[in-house]
């Protein structure tokens, strides 16, 4: 994978075409690299988001002012429009406590308030336009690199999410639901097996 495939599809090289989860841990280094930064609750709330909603990195950065927040009060449950989805489909998405709170952090710091079509992250060069797509992967590639997380890239934050709703215990079908996988074989090919998750939940077995 070259540098401009790296680009498109969000995904560093050496990784199988599958992206690094994030730790706990490196989710509160990148958060505390980004303390006294330019763009700090934007960026706070892209990396929130992308961790507590699972959506693709374009998803995130098409959303509108009307998406998450159609009355002035940022929603915990956003429906996306099926031409703004990787299928064509429309779902809807429900958002962690932790990406809401960011959401309308990073809403309520601008001045004047953003119409209901602005943009969610508005492009600098053009506040009336999304923030670009490969600009989004490059910004939290910097992100991660300077917290020192290796080999991580956007598709990290929809890796992590997958994973850590596994980790809850959710249904295999809520979480293909909730990231617009089409079949539940895509949703299943993201895990691999833990020896010492399986090694426990063979020794609860009692006959």
């Amino acid at each position: 994978m070259n540098y401009l495939e790296e680009l498109v599809t969000g995904r560093p090289k050496g990784t199988g075409g599958k992206a690094q989860r994030l730790s706990s841990d490196e989710v509160r280094r990148i958060d505390k690299c980004l303390t006294g930064t330019r763009h700090e609750i934007r960026n706070r709330a892209l990396l929130y988001i992308g961790l507590g909603s699972g959506m693709r990195i374009g998803e995130l950065v098409s959303l509108r002012v009307k998406d998450v927040a159609p009355y002035g009060k940022v929603l915990n449950r956003i429906v996306l429009e099926k031409h703004r989805t990787k299928d064509k489909e429309s779902r809807e998405i429900d958002l962690s406590p932790q990406a809401v709170a960011h959401l309308r952090t990073w809403l309520s710091s601008r001045y004047p308030l953003p119409s209901p079509d602005a943009p969610v992250f508005p492009s600098q060069k053009n506040p009336g336009k999304p923030m670009n797509r490969t600009w989004a992967i490059q910004m939290l590639s910097k992100m991660f690199k300077d917290a020192g997380v290796a080999n991580a890239s956007s598709h990290s934050l929809r890796r992590t999410h997958i994973d850590e709703l596994r980790r809850t215990g959710a249904d295999m079908n809520i979480i293909r639901e909730q990231v617009g996988h089409s079949s539940l074989s895509t949703t299943q090919a993201y895990f691999e097996v833990d020896p010492a998750e399986k090694e426990k939940a063979v020794g609860k077995l009692k006959f």
